[in-house]
This record gives structure tokens, C-alpha cells and sequence, in this order.
């Protein structure tokens, strides 16, 4: 018996009584579905965290405001949501927390925490060299230093510390207990 492979461009089945897609459309195909994916893993975490980071932004305002101070435009909020939740999937991707699985889970939250904590730091002093991008790299790196030595800053760390726990503890209840009966338990 002779097994016969398939090369990868076949693997997008067109319908019955259609003729295969060209293969620059099936390689669209594929970043499309690609895409979908990705989007289904990230939609959750960047819900929670542009929410979370909507009403820091909106205390923020409430309480600046009245000083005169100028507080993030929404656009921060929309990028900064984007880029913490962008690093979880990132952490997730690796595989790190295997062994954490049968640990409790308020252990697996903190580690989880402190991971995707670090490599927030990370993206987020990525973002600040882009934002500063264009007046050199020494620079750039002053200024994001220099930004993340203000008081401003590391409130918002601590802020997305607990948020970090929170969803990672979440996260670990539900896969453990089944997404069914976390929804049953949380919303009767």
C-alpha cells in the first residue's frame, strides 16, 4: 500500500462541482482563515482589557481634568488594549504554562501574571521606540525611559498587574471547571 501526499496548496477543498481556486486565492484563503483565528483568541482578552483600560482612562479624566491635566486619547487606550492582549496570545503561543496545570490555581495566576507582566513591559517599550522612531534610536530610548521613570506610569503598571490576575486566574478557572459550567456558575 503506497500513501500519496497531498502538497499543501490542496488542502483548501473546493466545493462540489466547482473547480479548484487558483493558488494565489487559496493562499488568501488560508490568511483569511488565519486571521479568524487569531482574531477569536485575541477578541476576549482585548475586550477585557479596552474596557478596563476605558474606565482607568475615564477616572483619569474625571479627576485630571479638573487640574487642567491632559489624559490619554482614546486611540492610547485603543493600542495599549491591543498591545497587552497581543502579548498574552504571545505568552500563550510558547506553551510556558504547562506545568502549572496541576498547581492551584492562585499559583498559576501569579506566574501567568508575572509572565505576561514582563513581556507587556516588553511591547510596550517597543511601542514607545516606534512612537519615538523618528528622532534616532538613543533617543527614542531616552524618552520612553524617561517615561516609564514617572509615577503616572507605574500606577498604570499596578493597574495592569491586577487586571493581569484577574484574567489569568478567570482563564484558569474556566478551563479547568469547562467553559459550560463556568458560564453556569457565573451567570446561574
Amino acid at each position: 500500500m503506497t500513501i500519496t501526499r497531498t502538497p499543501p496548496e490542496s488542502r483548501v477543498l473546493p466545493r462540489k462541482g466547482e473547480a479548484p481556486a487558483p493558488p494565489r486565492k487559496r493562499l488568501i484563503l488560508r490568511f483569511v482563515a488565519l486571521l479568524r483565528r487569531e482574531a477569536a483568541h485575541l477578541l476576549p482578552s482585548f475586550l477585557f482589557f479596552y474596557l478596563s483600560f476605558s474606565l482607568l482612562r475615564l477616572t483619569q479624566s474625571v479627576i485630571l481634568g479638573s487640574a487642567g491635566i491632559n489624559v490619554a486619547p482614546p486611540s492610547k487606550v485603543l493600542v495599549g488594549s491591543l498591545i497587552v492582549a497581543k502579548a498574552l496570545l504571545t505568552v500563550d503561543k510558547f506553551n510556558l504554562f504547562t506545568r502549572l496545570e496541576r498547581r492551584p490555581i492562585v499559583v498559576s495566576a501569579m506566574v501567568k501574571t508575572l509572565v505576561y507582566f514582563g513581556v507587556a513591559l516588553v511591547f510596550q517599550y517597543g511601542d514607545g521606540l516606534y512612537e519615538f522612531r523618528h528622532q534616532g534610536l538613543a533617543e527614542a530610548s531616552r524618552l520612553v525611559s524617561a517615561r516609564f521613570a514617572t509615577p503616572r506610569f507605574w500606577v498604570i503598571q499596578v493597574w495592569l498587574l491586577i487586571l493581569l490576575f484577574i484574567l489569568s486566574s478567570t482563564r484558569d478557572i474556566t478551563r479547568r471547571v469547562g467553559r459550560k459550567r463556568f458560564r453556569k456558575l457565573f451567570f446561574g
